[in-house]
């Protein structure tokens, strides 16, 4: 919406003066017709204020008032009455020389500030007029030369410096009133943004609100973008905009990379507005903004947190706009809206999920334990009821299961307590100089004893000693191991490895490994492989676990794959022999 204020106000101006003319010329035809000798000379006094009225009202009540005219008008016939009585001897009107020479002054000062051409070439003309009035009547009535000429220089100089004056008053009215509309309707704007984005919750409250604040400017074209990613390289995306015309910016402004609009880029990346004129760029950026008729756009990021998230600008293709500061705080303000509108949308998402995660977990877990817990107490009350039948093989076996499930459901357990305790920042982390081989020795001799596998399940060998949690670290191997064991290849093998300031244990196996989308789905909570939905043991927490408690050690835990090679890889720091020393003093 462009702003009306300057003609508004100048409308009201002009009409004002009308009302003005309206209202006095009757009044002063009413003076008119009680001081008359006789009738007849009392409706000639009469007829011109009367007219005169007519005139005003019809200029007051019309869409473009301009009350130059009949300001002009009443100049005229009183300057003409006043030259009739000093010609022919004769009073047509009350007014003696003295109240008509204010009179036209002040006509002429109206007339000149009204004007919407150059004031001071209006000054100057009416000043001349008026002082070839005065002279004209010290003419007539033969007045001395010299007080005819002091009038009429009184004349010219009280008309240009009286219209100069109130015409500086005039223009700082209009430019308050200017000031004024505009910050009423840039407020509205954001107003209007605010209730579009807390309002309506799914994108059609982005269209509102970049509408809202668009109308409030005389951009021809405004939009909101979000960053995206083309070709591994930063891009944008618009997802809402606001037009004068119908296919105002071209298509391939829709989407793009921002490799194409450096200048803009940067600007935004930084946190700072892009004030682009295309008649500064150069190279192909400026033929990309010429080949699309841009003359000017304005832009501000959007930001999510620390994170970069899009843009809202605006864009004229009619002229090179010089934007304004209130136009660059608006769009700040309605960046800010949007943001927070992203974060809610983020913030409802992450819930949504956290739902379904927390459902998925009650389903998994539930069902994990069920498996186990039958096992147990199934096999415990086939003991407590046969136990007199059964042979010492078949008890020693029956023992042998109850213990693996127990063991199964101990470990499930110790997973779900840690997950609990560490988003609860209970968790705490002993480190000490830990020997990672023999830690991977007495895992793989526990997994032997508890869970037998057919699966080929070695240990290459290996040394490192690492600044870690001995506990801990038991857990992330056991965790990779049964992993691999569930649903890995034939071949496991687990080895240790040292470079430089790091110790590293490497669970690789032959099986076909995980699919390139979930490679780093993996090491969410609670998701299960889409290649192995129905494999039992899978709560889909393990490897979360072990990666949060790696990190938690000042480590890292990475899936590797290279096509026909897959493993795991836990990295650790080592444990040098001055800080060997260093924890052995402080323990």
């Amino acid at each position: 919406m462009i702003s009306t204020a300057p003609v508004a106000a100048q409308q009201r101006f002009h009409r004002y003066v009308a009302v003005l003319l309206a209202t006095t010329a009757p009044l002063v035809a009413a003076v008119e017709f009680y001081r008359a000798q006789d009738g007849s000379l009392a409706w000639t006094r009469l007829a011109g204020p009367l007219l005169l009225a007519i005139w005003a009202i019809a200029v007051a009540r019309s869409e473009e008032a301009n009350a130059v005219p009949p300001v002009l008008g009443a100049m005229c016939f009183i300057g003409s009455i006043s030259v009739v009585e000093a010609r022919f001897d004769v009073d047509v009107t009350s007014f003696d020389f003295t109240t008509t020479f204010g009179l036209m002054m002040l006509f002429a000062v109206l007339a000149g500030t009204l004007s919407r051409g150059s004031r001071l070439i209006w000054a100057g003309g009416l000043a001349g007029s008026i002082a070839a009035w005065v002279v004209l009547i010290g003419v007539l009535n033969e007045d001395p030369v010299d007080a005819v000429g002091v009038r009429a220089v009184i004349a010219v100089a009280g008309v240009i410096f009286t219209t100069a004056l109130v015409a500086e008053l005039y223009d700082q009215l209009s430019a308050a009133i200017r000031a004024y509309d505009r910050s009423r309707l840039l407020q509205n704007a954001v107003a209007r943004c605010s209730e579009a984005l807390l309002v309506h919750p799914d994108s059609f409250a982005l269209h509102e609100a970049v509408r809202a604040v668009f109308e409030a400017t005389a951009a021809d074209y405004a939009f909101i973008d979000r960053t995206i990613e083309t070709e591994s390289r930063p891009g944008w995306e618009i997802v809402a905009s606001a037009s004068r015309r119908v296919g105002e910016r071209g298509s391939r402004w829709q989407t793009g990379s921002y490799d194409s609009i450096p200048t803009s880029f940067s600007a935004l990346a930084r946190g700072d507005a892009s004030l682009i004129h295309t008649s500064e760029l150069t190279g192909t950026e400026r033929e990309l903004y010429e080949g699309d008729r841009i003359l000017s756009e304005l832009c501000v990021p959007v930001f999510v947190g620390e994170e970069f998230r899009g843009s809202i600008g605006f864009i004229d293709y009619t002229h090179d706009h010089r934007w304004s500061d209130d136009e660059i705080q608006t769009l700040w303000r309605a960046a800010d809206m949007v943001g927070a509108y992203w974060r809610r949308h983020d913030d409802a998402e992450a819930l949504r999920a956290s739902n379904e995660s927390k459902d998925k977990l009650l389903a998994s877990v539930s069902h994990e334990i069920r498996t186990p817990l039958t096992a147990i107490v199934g096999l415990s009350e086939e003991i407590v009821a046969n136990r007199s039948s059964m042979t010492a093989e078949e008890l020693d076996e029956l023992n042998g299961i109850i213990a693996v499930q127990s063991r199964e459901l101990a470990e499930l357990v110790e997973d779900l307590l840690v997950a609990s305790r560490a988003d609860l920042g209970n968790l705490s982390i002993r480190p000490e100089p830990t020997d990672l081989g023999e830690q991977v020795e007495r895992v793989i001799d526990g997994l032997r004893e508890s869970n037998p596998t057919n699966k080929m399940l070695e240990f290459t060998g290996g040394t490192g000693t690492a600044l870690a949690d001995p506990l801990r670290v038991r857990q992330i191997i056991r965790n990779l191991v049964t992993n691999a064991i569930k649903y890995g290849g034939d071949h496991i093998e687990v080895t240790v490895r040292e470079r430089e300031d790091i110790a590293t244990i490497v669970v690789a196996d032959d099986g076909a490994g995980v699919a390139e989308r979930e490679a780093n789905l993996i090491f969410e909570r609670y998701y299960r492989s889409a290649q192995s939905p129905t494999q039992p043991g899978s709560v889909g927490i393990g490897l979360a676990v072990s990666r949060q408690l790696a990190e938690m050690m000042g480590g890292s835990l990475t899936y590797v794959s290279d096509g026909s090679h897959h493993q795991f890889e836990l990295a650790l720091p080592l444990a040098t022999e001055p800080l060997k020393g260093l924890v052995s003093e402080l323990a």
